[in-house]
């Protein structure tokens, strides 16, 4: 496979310290440090077996780790958290390194792919992540159910099947996050009556665009049980 296209240290850390700063959010040396490491992993790994498509690191920090970021504000402090499908390790990995207050835990259904996570979560200390291989730890996913305040999805496929699957790991009155492209109000749209019939109401429907690249991005907020007090769809 062919080397991935670098970036230097200093502009890996303007694009992160930068697009973060766009988001809300305030990286320390650390953080850049962990991200700096976690492109190393990926160039090491995708060596060895398909992990990720981009071989330019500039489109991954842009790309996977910014846009993975865009979830971190709606996650409360000390959260239980559920990437579903995470595959390289986004967003939950990425909103790890920058929250180390939420228990993240990380449903994969590639075998493959859960070795590297696993090494990663090792390899960064991200103490409170725990990996699992959803074709294998049909034990561990009997006793997720309910057991989550939010569910995050980025490439799970559509809302309706991300919902029902993602409902199963949901306290009552938890969050699913799924994070979609511009089309992502009409998918909403199309799905909410079949998503209320699950007990999902809407939470959020957010858009924004991601830093340095403007790619729209639609995030949407399901909250499992009806409540009154719904927020600001905006």
């Amino acid at each position: 496979m062919e080397a991935f296209t670098p970036v230097d240290q200093t502009e890996l850390s303007r694009l992160l310290r930068e697009g973060a700063a766009e988001l809300g959010l305030f990286l320390t040396e650390k953080h850049l440090k962990d991200f700096a490491r976690y492109l190393d992993e990926l160039q090491v790994w995708a060596k060895r077996m398909n992990l990720i498509r981009r071989m330019d690191e500039r489109e991954i920090i842009l790309k996977d780790f910014l846009d993975s970021l865009t979830v971190v504000k709606y996650l409360s402090e000390g959260a239980s958290v559920m990437d579903l499908g995470p595959g390289a390790g986004f967003p939950g990995l990425p909103a790890k390194i920058v929250r180390p207050d939420l228990k993240m835990t990380l449903l994969e259904a590639s075998r493959k792919k859960v070795y590297f996570l696993k090494n990663l979560v090792r390899y960064l200390g991200l103490e409170g992540t725990e990996i699992h291989w959803s074709g294998e730890d049909k034990e561990a996913e009997k006793n997720f159910r309910g057991r989550f305040d939010f569910v995050l999805c980025r490439a799970f496929g559509s809302l309706q099947k991300f919902s029902t699957i993602g409902v199963l790991f949901l306290k009552q009155g938890g969050i699913l996050l799924a994070m979609k492209g511009k089309k992502g109000k009409a998918e909403l749209e199309r799905a909410l009556p079949a998503l209320e019939k699950m007990g999902l109401d809407l939470a959020f429907l957010n858009g924004l665009r991601l830093p340095f690249l403007g790619h729209e991005r639609i995030l949407i907020g399901l909250r499992k049980e009806k409540k009154e007090d719904h927020l600001q769809i905006s």
